[in-house]
């Protein structure tokens, strides 16, 4: 096992209350460390702006990691919530030399920019954040420090670039699991519905190299345009469902084009798309909805046409640990992207404890192994985009129903196995 990944799993799991120990090579666990003062439940105000200094500023002591997340405007609530789940990190994974910066960034990308360079001037060693895939790329620009490692809440891969890591699960890797499942299930014949926006093209791309690697094959695409009216929805739905303007009998007897559709789409657009796929005569009762997007803080249980359709997400085990920790230090429940303030923030403790130096062993956040968190397992590809190990989950009148626990680990190929 990597060790890496034992001392992650460590620090992550003690705060978690989980027995879990740094891997010795001896078979016995290190005992726990000492419990220190819990963090406080507030988000203290941004630093104030620094003028840029003609002169270079002196290193200063410590490990310093910046967390830029919106702790003003629209997003304060949501930036505060990451504070608080950084701080609780920091309390679990953190050494004494570890400095928590926060910065504001507005929730927008020039306040990002001007957060990224305000750390930047304070001796930042690594960014962890912001959210937004447009602050993302804001941040990493006005930066503008090739060796500056910045941890992103986000999973816009548009923000990919060299040294930058995106902790936010994107779109193939729900796409990947759900078709390889139903093709698992013997369902190989896929269609796939997609809104014509890059997140929809996206994921058709990635259905489709999912089927091939999988012996399935897309038989039928379609894609709808944002802002239709809904006759002309229900009409392009209709079309792609293969469906006669007028219903007849013999029609609504024949098979199905597929016998699993993956729907590329989100909130209302989801519910609205699986809807109008029934109407046109798509029985989920004989055809198996796939649905991406799917927030397991806002499952659709109010939409028939989605009882019984599979979504893929994180082992809910995990996050159930950390949100209960973090309710009891701050008295509220998390938000499902505090988690990953709380896996960035310890992973950069982990690495700073590590460093050689004075710069970061990123070579570590590749380890085929992998780390353990808020979310489940995880691991980094080389091009900076996570691979979670993700469950297969059934959506049901009551709630969410497990239909295929998440992999355990990563095999050498970094591939989830059971």
């Amino acid at each position: 096992m990597n060790t890496a990944f034992w001392r992650f799993a460590s620090f992550a799991l003690l705060g978690l209350a989980l027995a879990a120990c740094e891997h010795s090579g001896t078979g016995k666990p290190s005992p726990p460390a000492p419990r220190a003062k819990a963090p406080a439940a507030t988000a203290p105000p941004p630093a104030p702006p620094q003028p840029p200094s003609a002169a270079a500023p002196s290193r200063p002591e410590g490990f310093r990691a910046a967390l830029l997340a919106p702790l003003s405007g629209r997003h304060a609530e949501l930036g505060a919530a990451m504070l608080n789940a950084a701080q609780l990190a920091l309390y679990d994974a953190a050494g004494e030399d570890f400095v928590l910066m926060p910065m504001d960034t507005v929730g927008h990308p020039a306040g990002a920019a001007q957060a990224a360079r305000q750390s930047v001037q304070r001796g930042a060693d690594v960014l962890l954040g912001p959210i937004f895939g447009s602050n993302v790329t804001a941040a990493t620009e006005a930066a503008d420090a090739p060796n500056l490692p910045v941890f992103a809440f986000s999973n816009d891969r548009t923000a990919l670039r060299p040294g930058v890591w995106l902790f936010g699960l994107p779109p193939e890797e729900e796409v990947r699991r759900l078709v390889g499942h139903a093709a698992g299930e013997g369902r190989r014949r896929l269609g796939l519905l997609a809104y014509d926006t890059g997140f929809g093209r996206y994921a058709a791309g990635a259905a489709a190299r999912a089927a091939r690697a999988h012996g399935a094959i897309v038989v039928r695409q379609g894609f709808l345009a944002p802002g239709l009216d809904a006759k002309e929805l229900s009409e392009r739905v209709r079309r792609f469902a293969g469906a006669p303007v007028k219903r007849t009998p013999e029609a609504d007897e024949r098979p199905p084009p597929f016998d699993a559709v993956l729907i590329a789409a989100e909130g209302e657009a989801l519910r609205s798309a699986a809807a109008l796929l029934a109407f046109h005569g798509i029985d989920p009762k004989q055809v198996r909805y796939l649905a991406t997007g799917v927030r397991p803080d806002r499952l659709p249980l109010d939409e028939p046409s989605l009882a019984g359709a599979w979504y893929a997400g994180s082992p809910p085990e995990a996050f159930d640990l950390f949100s209960r920790r973090y309710e009891a230090v701050y008295g509220a429940a998390p938000p499902r992207l505090a988690g990953l303030a709380y896996d960035a923030t310890a992973i950069a403790a982990m690495l700073s404890a590590d460093r050689r130096a004075g710069a970061l062993d990123m070579a570590a956040l590749t380890a085929p192994d992998g780390f353990f968190g808020a979310g489940g397992f995880f691991r980094f590809r080389r091009d900076g985009a996570v691979q979670r190990a993700l469950a297969i989950f059934e959506i049901a009148p009551d709630g969410p129903r497990l239909v295929d626990p998440a992999p355990e680990r990563f095999d050498t190929e970094a591939r989830p196995v059971g």
